[in-house]
């Protein structure tokens, strides 16, 4: 039986390792899921600006109308030094109003992790069958701002997932958050728009597909990041799992299974919500 329905009848160690499997990943691909398609989630502005020592509220948001989902994992990472997480209380405030209006008979069932630098929720819809689309609100995160001058970002990491009764949620875009800091000058501390992840062309292109793939890029700083291969329909086939990575250029040798001739896409993507593509053709 599918572990999102039925839940009112669940004892409560049931709904808890529902949410365990959630935020661990752990929800299997099956036959029959939509292609992939773009399903973006982001704060709802790209800047936010506060007072040195202020208090702000960042809300998340889905902004495509595609994809259903009836559960998330939202993994929201920070500088300590310059941001604080500071929970709404009760917690229960910090929930969307897409996740709340969606069901009337259960409140969505809410876990809310902070730590010192991220904060992770999870939010499952509790009526059977019901699910959602964006564009809205799906979560509320409180932070107070150091007494400094300072641009810092909140990031999205590799643990933001969306599920749809059970499977993942495929080809989910994921974009982070600028907060400015009282009022700095010029461009102290501010990220550059050069300094930016950079993924290298595939050479030779058009070539065939042999068993590994040579594939070269560099990030503007160390953040978690991953490479994806991507078929003519969109579905991963080969790639480098999320890893943290340091600053500088990059290179990986993919495992490749056999391919098929036709279009593919080289990805890269990292925690901060930055995604890099690349064509790349097989030949016969």
């Amino acid at each position: 039986m599918d572990p999102m329905h039925r839940p009112s009848a669940r004892p409560p160690r049931a709904r808890t390792l529902i949410v365990a499997g959630l935020a661990a990943g752990l929800f299997a691909a099956v036959a029959g899921v939509a292609p992939a398609l773009a399903f973006t989630v982001a704060g709802a502005t790209d800047t936010v600006a506060v007072a040195s020592g202020g208090t702000f509220t960042v809300d998340f948001v889905v902004r495509d109308p595609d994809l259903p989902f009836n559960a998330f994992d939202l993994s929201v990472h920070f500088d300590p030094a310059k941001l604080t997480s500071f929970p709404m209380s009760p917690t229960s405030l910090q929930r969307g109003d897409l996740m709340v209006n969606a069901c009337t008979l259960n409140a969505p069932f809410h876990v809310f992790t902070p730590g010192p630098d991220s904060v992770v929720a999870t939010l499952v819809i509790l009526c059977d069958g019901v699910a959602v689309t964006g564009p809205g609100t799906i979560y509320h995160l409180r932070f107070t701002a150091a007494a400094t001058n300072a641009y810092t970002p909140l990031t999205l990491g590799a643990g933001t997932s969306f599920y749809n009764a059970g499977p993942r949620v495929a080809g989910v875009v994921k974009h982070g958050v600028v907060v400015k800091i009282g009022n700095p000058v010029l461009d102290a501390g501010r990220p550059h728009a050069a300094a930016a992840p950079v993924l290298d062309a595939v050479v030779p292109n058009p070539s065939r597909a042999g068993r590994t793939l040579p594939l070269s890029f560099s990030l503007p700083r160390a953040e978690s990041s991953e490479v994806a291969v991507l078929d003519p329909q969109g579905r991963r086939v080969a790639g480098s799992p999320w890893t943290l990575r340091d600053a500088g250029p990059q290179r990986l040798e993919v495992a490749l299974p056999p391919l098929a001739p036709g279009r593919y896409t080289i990805t890269l993507r990292t925690a901060s919500g930055v995604t890099r593509s690349r064509p790349w053709v097989v030949l016969r």
